[in-house]
């Protein structure tokens, strides 16, 4: 298994959060080519999500702007999308320790989509690694609960196409297992079924339909092998908590 791919950029952002009211606030959800943990498994698109906690983007979404402006980032109006030059763009993506369900958060400087299921995840203790450089990060089993569980459409499959294959490269770990069971046991039987038919579906689009395209994600159709491993191990954790 290969290390993930230090991006100097990414770097140099996190250092700029240091000492920061933002320190260890943004969770890094996944990006091109870095998730966060070690990996082989290539991304395939150009997206970087951050996570941050709905109370801080009401509270202080004009500081949120303001930090980020003093990073050379400049701000998107009317979205969550923050770019710079030769950085890499981001778009901060909100989570609720209160409202637990899907909302766009209240009117003010800086608005995110909140996604419910997301709050619930990051609560459960071994979701996150936190390190040393301020870098704060899903760990894998976070990573896996995350895509399979935030239902985004438009980028549905290729969400659930990259838990299957993080199931597959680490089906020797127990202890991703038993934290992502940690995790769904959080959620009740029906949504932990429409977890494992999600990912079948997105599987068998992938597998079945030659025109399948999904935001990159059509470029997994060479890793079908490890998506049905993955998808395997999905539906053994998932059956096994039926009586939880």
């Amino acid at each position: 298994m290969s290390q993930d791919v230090e991006q100097p950029n990414l770097e140099k952002f996190f250092r700029g959060l240091q000492d920061t009211f933002l320190d260890g606030e943004l969770i890094l959800g996944g990006s091109s080519g870095l998730f966060g943990f070690a990996t082989s498994i290539p991304a395939y698109t150009e997206d970087l999500d951050f996570y941050i906690n709905e109370e801080l983007v009401v509270n202080r979404g004009s500081e949120i702007i303001d930090l980020m402006t003093r990073l050379g980032y400049r701000h998107f109006p009317d979205t969550p999308t923050f770019a710079a030059a030769d950085q890499p763009t981001f778009d901060l993506v909100g989570y609720s320790t209160v409202q637990m369900n899907d909302h766009v958060s209240p009117v003010g400087p800086l608005q995110v989509m909140v996604f419910g299921d997301l709050g619930i995840v990051l609560a459960v203790p071994g979701s996150i690694h936190r390190h040393g450089s301020g870098k704060t990060v899903l760990s894998p089993a976070g990573f896996v609960a995350v895509k399979l569980l935030t239902v985004r459409v438009e980028k549905g499959a290729k969400d659930k196409l990259q838990a299957l294959l993080v199931l597959a490269e680490r089906s020797e770990e127990k202890e991703l297992s038993e934290r992502l069971s940690q995790i769904l046991l959080r959620f009740n039987i029906d949504v932990r079924t429409d977890a494992l038919a999600d990912a079948q579906a997105a599987l068998l689009s992938l597998r079945n339909d030659p025109t399948f395209q999904d935001r990159g994600a059509e470029r997994y159709a060479t890793f079908l092998d490890r998506l049905e491993m993955g998808y395997r191990s999905l539906a053994e954790i998932i059956r096994g908590l039926r009586g939880g």
